[in-house]
């Protein structure tokens, strides 16, 4: 017979103060007209490269060390990708 271990597991979604998007360069501005903020990469076109904001990092980690939370060594993301630009 198979032993399992339970693994439980949390998403927190959760709006940062940074003057740049999560995964683009791409400014983040309360209010704006819908779509005149994107580029490529926010618009999950095909063969764009996202790299992350290292302050939104940051401040994740931070709240996750204040939380009691383990920060895993090496973070790695999974990004949805969608084919049209309504994301």
């Amino acid at each position: 017979m198979m032993s399992y271990s339970i693994v439980i597991g949390l998403e927190v979604h959760a709006q940062l103060s940074t003057n740049t998007k999560m995964f683009c360069g791409c400014k983040v501005e309360f209010g704006a007209e819908p779509n005149t903020l994107v580029c490529p990469v926010c618009l999950g076109m095909p063969g764009t490269l996202p790299v992350p904001n290292a302050t939104a990092v940051e401040s994740a980690m931070k709240m996750g060390l204040a939380c009691g939370a383990n920060i895993e060594s090496r973070p790695m993301w999974t990004r949805k990708n969608y084919f049209y630009p309504d994301l």
